[in-house]
């Protein structure tokens, strides 16, 4: 009995709901013009939010005409149970003169922030933001000049790619040890933003199939940045990061192997995305990856321990007090 019991308990907790990732899309509320469960936030002018899709895909589609607001989502979970984040983006139009290093020019199209609250959150809590810049180059990594909490990495620069999807792939619980030199806290939201009001111009970007996976292979220490030029270091916390600047560079420096590297680039952007939405669309379920659920997950497995510790406990009473019983006749005899 005890040992069936025991058995028990092991099995409702290896049988526990288990999450492959947890998405951040952007499904169409038919009560608000966000989507649903984001909340907008508007510092300065009025947002321009539109839901579109593509391909069974949803994505989000933000205008910035000299004003800055952003789009967040609370989720609550370990970043070192999925560190590491995908997601796809496309800018159309980038703020003109924009320079992350520059406090009176610091704007961009298309930002992601992870943030980490600590107490007190107001004036503690720790941001790292993935952006496409204006002119900061790709890979590097800077200190907010209006926040030192928060860092950026530059994951994208300049017009080369305007109008193109981009798949990203960050090891954000690296990157977190990486910029903060500690380990993280548990995520508690993130946050899509775009603004122009400090250059005074205007700026469009789309975001789609935000996710945070399982990967425990890549929980390795990053590697610490090295300088390169005032106010800005190089480096990345991800080697399988597809920010290559320097081989994309190579290739522009000589015709040939451009016009191939283009040539390879059109060839499989088709694949890539049928890749993309086969990953996406088959894995989610309506609320299912949501912060919600794991807590859900978390507590029915806890519910399902005591239940069985409280059915073990009250068999070894119930053999405990037959032994008794059995011993009292043999006395009384």
């Amino acid at each position: 009995m005890i040992r069936f019991l025991f058995s028990l308990l092991i099995v409702a907790i290896a049988s526990s709901p288990s999450y492959p990732a947890i998405t951040a899309d952007f499904a169409p509320d038919r009560n608000s013009p966000v989507p649903k469960g984001w909340e907008l936030k508007e510092w300065k002018g009025k947002g321009e939010v539109i839901i579109g899709n593509e391909e069974g895909i949803p994505f989000i589609h933000l205008k910035s005409n000299k004003n800055s607001f952003a789009l967040h989502k609370e989720l609550n979970f370990n970043i070192k149970e999925y560190p590491v984040i995908t997601w796809r983006w496309k800018v159309s139009r980038l703020p003109d003169g924009a320079d992350v290093r520059n406090r009176k020019a610091d704007d961009q199209a298309a930002q992601l922030y992870i943030v980490f609250p600590r107490f007190p959150a107001m004036i503690n809590s720790r941001l790292i933001g993935y952006i496409w810049e204006t002119s900061a180059p790709a890979g590097s990594i800077i200190t907010s000049r209006k926040n030192s909490n928060t860092k950026y990495i530059v994951i994208q620069s300049g017009k080369e790619k305007l109008g193109e999807w981009l798949e990203e792939k960050r090891n954000v619980y690296a990157d977190y040890k990486m910029l903060f030199n500690e380990e993280p806290p548990s995520v508690g939201k993130i946050s899509i933003m775009i603004d122009s009001d400090d250059t005074k111009s205007s700026a469009e970007s789309f975001f789609s199939a935000i996710r945070f996976e399982k990967e425990p292979v890549m929980l390795a220490e990053a590697p610490k940045p090295f300088e390169k030029g005032a106010g800005a270091s190089i480096g990345s916390a991800n080697p399988e990061s597809k920010v290559l600047t320097a081989s994309i560079e190579d290739k522009k420096d000589n015709p040939a192997s451009a016009a191939a590297y283009k040539g390879e680039e059109i060839k499989t952007k088709k694949s890539r995305f049928a890749a993309i939405k086969s990953k996406i669309l088959p894995q989610t379920t309506p609320d299912a990856k949501t912060s919600e659920h794991i807590i859900k997950a978390r507590n029915n497995r806890l519910y399902i321990s005591i239940a069985v510790l409280i059915l073990l406990s009250t068999a070894v009473a119930a053999v405990i007090a037959l032994k008794i019983a059995k011993d009292r006749k043999k006395d009384k005899k």
